[in-house]
């Protein structure tokens, strides 16, 4: 150790000058470096995409308003897109009005609860228990026609006016209106979708004499907007529908369901 103290000792200078020269060398090196620095090209000369002002220009024959853009709230009813009333935002009524539509309905009702029980029916104390049933039913007609008589055009499921704004369901079957001329029964799915949900589902139903639905088909054509949900939930809601019997109709007639979906 004393011995690798006294070669320190003794060449402490040369260490000293070996230092500076290699601090000297390392100082050169680096001004050289800078001298050399590479020269960086500016951006503006490199090569630039060309942007045609009219390519960006918005004009009606370029673009199309989203569905989610439409104008207006949609309300929660059903509508008959046959209906030739006048229509109105304020004073409106859902369905067309009729002196005796709601005795109609329940008469309609009973003859086809008498067809579907003979049907069905076996013995002869059956066909008496069944009889006896359709008397209180006609019973109840009567009852019925006597105080529809009495309606005005202002109720709720008749009037003279139709509603002017959107609507969750716009319906179209030719001389038909909902069952029993209710319109809960064009059934509407218009919230089950959940939140963020906004398109419109056009569905072509095919409907027998009896009023039922007895086929419903999405159209991509004629729907925009619509996602899985969407298109599930309009055939299911379109399959349970239910309109008003017909004699004069045919076995199969053909109609639509337009839904519109909102975000709940």
């Amino acid at each position: 150790m004393n011995k690798l103290f006294y070669i320190l000792d003794r060449y402490k200078y040369g260490f000293v000058a070996a230092f500076a020269v290699y601090i000297a060398v390392f100082i050169y090196l680096e001004i050289e470096t800078v001298e050399r620095a590479f020269p960086i090209q500016p951006f503006f000369d490199q090569t630039s995409v060309e942007i045609i002002k009219d390519e960006l220009e918005l004009t009606p024959e370029n673009f199309e308003i989203q569905s989610n853009q439409e104008a207006g709230p949609v309300k929660n009813m059903a509508r008959d897109v046959n209906d030739t009333r006048q229509r109105s935002m304020d004073d409106y009524n859902e369905n067309k009005a009729t002196a005796s539509s709601s005795a109609k309905s329940i008469e309609q009702s009973v003859k086809d609860f008498e067809r579907q029980l003979f049907v069905e029916a076996g013995g002869a104390e059956k066909r008496k228990a069944i009889q006896q049933e359709m008397d209180n039913r006609k019973n109840l007609a009567a009852k019925a026609t006597s105080s529809a008589t009495k309606q005005t055009a202002t109720n709720q499921k008749g009037g003279n006016t139709a509603f002017a704004g959107n609507v969750m369901v716009d319906w179209s079957l030719a001389d038909r209106s909902p069952h029993q001329n209710n319109n809960w029964y064009v059934r509407n799915p218009g919230y089950t979708c959940g939140h963020g949900s906004f398109g419109r589902v056009y569905v072509q139903i095919s409907v027998n004499s009896n009023g039922s639905v007895t086929n419903a088909v999405y159209l991509p054509a004629k729907s925009s907007n619509a996602n899985g949900c969407m298109i599930e939930q309009a055939v299911k809601y379109a399959k349970i529908s239910r309109f008003s019997f017909s004699a004069n109709a045919p076995k199969s007639q053909e109609g639509s369901i337009l839904y519109t979906f909102v975000a709940q």
